[in-house]
Order: structure tokens, then C-alpha cells, then sequence
């Protein structure tokens, strides 16, 4: 993940997540990586108390809220809802951003951290949590940018369980594309969710590729399909 130029972090956020298991200077993905294999029970209380704290910088609870999720934590997962439930005014867009595209990437970084949790579900009794987390977030693929980050949540399991949202939102994107079509690569991100609903219900998927199309949703969308 990028953090925004310039950050840094509270002294409580830069012990939790830059300093690794054995007391190293570490970046954030190394140290959430290295947690899967049990460091997460030591930062885990600390992480959440940083999260609930709205007086903490919104970056660092961002980060925290990564963390948290790819451990799988009930803390992580309901924090990613409560996002999805009013993406327009969470208080850490911005936190991380698309160097490529030059886009806020929160919600992309967030769907990677639900869909690679997987892992950890079974060990936390989390399965439940996850899926309501990642349902969150695909029915709201059509308001925000996720890129292919979008393809984290398209896992099997994940479609199966999410085929309404799925096309529920893709349903909306389409017509949005036709309206006001947004800064950001919504075709791109329509068009890798019907993909992925073929492998569950083909002949929707090829009747939603053709409304897709017809929408004129961009290059990478029209190579997708």
C-alpha cells in the first residue's frame, strides 16, 4: 500500500505496525504479513483500541483497520461495513492512493485485506464476519474506485454467497456509466465482477456484458469481456 506523501505516524501507530516482532524498523505490510503466524494476538487489543479512537490520525486508523482485517479480527471486518456504509464521508479516503491512476486506493487496499483473510477465518471463527464485510464492499463497486483490487472479492466463495449484490451493483454501474460516468475505471470494475459471475450464472453474465458494452465502458473494460 502508499501512504500519502509526508505521513507520519502517532508514536502508538508506529510501534503497533513499523516495528516488526522482534523490536526491527519495519514497513506496515511486513509486519501485518508476519503477524498470520500468531504475532497478531500481542498487537491485536491495541490495534482495536486505535481504531475506535476518533481522535487518532484517520491514516493511522486506516492502517489499523488493515491490520485488523487481514487477521481476520470481528473488530476489522465491522470497521470495513461501517466504511461501505457511507464511503463518501470516511475520514481516511486519501490514505493510500493509486500512483498510476492517481486515485484514492482505501477501498482497494480493503478489499485485498477481506478477500486474502481467508486464511485466517477458520482460526478466528470469522467466516461469517468476512462475508458480510466483503458483501459490503461489492455493493458499493459502483460509488467508489477499486480498480482490480475488485478481483479480491471475486473468489468463488465470495460470488457464490454475493450473486445478488454482485448483480445488484453491476445493474446500477451500468446505468451510472450511461448518466455521470465517474473519474475512475468503473467499466474496468463492472466488467471483472461479471466476469466473475459467469462462473455461477453464465447466461446473466453474457446478457450483462452486452448491456456493458453497449454502455461504452472504456478499453480495459471492452478487453476484459
Amino acid at each position: 500500500m502508499t501512504s500519502t506523501g509526508g505521513w507520519q505516524p502517532a508514536e502508538r501507530v508506529a510501534a503497533l505496525l513499523f516495528v516488526d516482532f522482534d523490536g526491527l524498523a519495519a514497513d506496515p505490510d511486513d509486519v501485518i504479513n508476519d503477524g498470520l503466524d500468531g504475532g497478531y494476538r500481542s498487537r491485536t487489543e491495541a490495534l482495536r483500541e486505535v481504531l475506535r479512537d476518533p481522535s487518532e490520525d484517520p491514516a493511522g486508523r486506516f492502517l489499523a483497520c488493515v491490520a485488523l482485517t487481514r487477521w481476520g479480527d470481528p473488530v476489522g471486518y465491522e470497521m470495513v461495513v461501517w466504511a461501505a456504509g457511507s464511503p463518501e464521508s470516511v475520514p481516511w479516503r486519501g490514505a493510500t492512493y493509486d500512483r498510476l491512476y492517481g486515485q484514492d486506493d482505501t477501498f482497494g487496499v480493503l478489499a485485498d485485506a477481506v478477500g486474502d483473510s481467508s486464511d485466517m477465518v477458520e482460526e478466528r471463527g470469522t467466516a461469517t464476519q468476512r462475508l458480510k464485510a466483503a458483501e459490503s464492499l461489492l455493493n458499493v463497486a459502483d460509488r467508489v474506485p477499486f480498480d482490480r483490487h475488485i478481483s479480491s472479492l471475486l473468489r468463488q466463495d465470495l460470488v457464490t454467497a454475493c450473486l445478488d449484490v454482485i448483480k445488484a451493483t453491476v445493474a446500477r454501474g451500468v446505468v451510472r456509466l450511461t448518466e455521470e460516468p465517474p473519474r475512475y475505471d468503473l467499466g474496468l470494475q463492472l466488467a471483472l465482477m461479471i466476469n466473475a459471475a459467469g462462473r455461477v450464472d453464465r447466461s446473466w453474465s453474457e446478457a450483462a456484458a452486452c448491456h456493458l458494452k453497449a454502455a461504452n465502458p472504456g478499453e480495459r473494460a471492452l478487453k476484459e469481456l
